[in-house]
């Protein structure tokens, strides 16, 4: 299984010395290969090429340059002989000590099926309290795995944890043809089959005037979200209904 760290800190840096220091990571530090590009370093022209030109809103510098350093891990994963990629972004916190060689093995038993992505964390951010699926028979050491509905992949957010296999890693390198915010996974519904799956194996600082946030925190803070469209009554409906038939993850 492939290690990747999403980071723009230096090796030497207080941050990342602090993930390091965790158990699970610091067995396997030597592993990780680093991909962070800074956004606010692109050029006027690449940033409006790729953040800007025909966006209904724009990117962030920090969006962008967080998305492009995912897609590039996903790249470099696909490259490689290996079946499963697992990245992580640098404020990533373990809940407990996992080794990856054991993780793997046990995803494998969950069976997951073809083009998969596995979150390991921020199911359990407010962000995510309105998220829906099927709880899987099996658990991942001890926690509940959440197959997400297509219907609610847009109430489902952050890529701070997460394990795909070659085929999602495919998938999101041409859903980023051109680049998006990288955890809007909505539209990827109709591309081809295709499963999102939800644990909490890891956490994430949460969200309230923290200064562990990461800079793609503090710059989305800033920004004011656009409105959600319900026009589309049947799907609102749909929507609607299937709340009260599927399960939530509560922590």
């Amino acid at each position: 299984m492939k290690k990747y760290l999403i980071s723009i800190e230096s090796a030497n840096s207080e941050r990342l010395k602090k993930l390091y220091s965790q158990a699970t990571f610091y067995k396997y530090r030597d592993e990780f290969k680093q991909f962070g590009v800074i956004g606010k370093n692109l050029s006027v022209s690449e940033y409006f090429e790729q953040g800007v030109a025909g966006k209904k809103k724009p990117m962030t510098p920090g969006e962008l340059g967080c998305a492009m350093s995912h897609i590039a891990a996903l790249k470099d994963f696909l490259s490689s002989d290996e079946e499963y990629a697992i990245i992580f972004e640098d404020d990533v916190i373990e809940r407990f000590e996992i080794d990856f060689q054991d993780l793997e093995k046990h995803i494998h038993s969950l069976n997951l099926g073809p083009c998969f992505f596995l979150s390991l964390g921020g199911i359990q951010m407010k962000i995510c309290n309105r998220v829906r699926g099927k709880f899987l028979p099996e658990e991942l050491y001890n926690q509940k795995v959440l197959k997400v509905d297509y219907d609610y992949l847009e109430k489902l957010a952050y890529a701070y944890a997460y394990v795909v296999d070659r085929k999602m890693a495919q998938m999101l390198v041409d859903y980023h043809q051109p680049i998006k915010i990288y955890d809007h996974w909505q539209d990827l519904v109709g591309r081809g089959d295709f499963s999102f799956y939800v644990s909490f194996l890891f956490d994430h600082p949460i969200i309230e005037n923290n200064d562990a946030l990461s800079y793609l925190e503090k710059e989305r803070s800033l920004v004011t979200p656009l409105s959600q469209d319900d026009s589309d009554l049947l799907r609102y409906l749909r929507v609607k209904l299937k709340k009260y038939i599927l399960n939530k993850y509560i922590i």
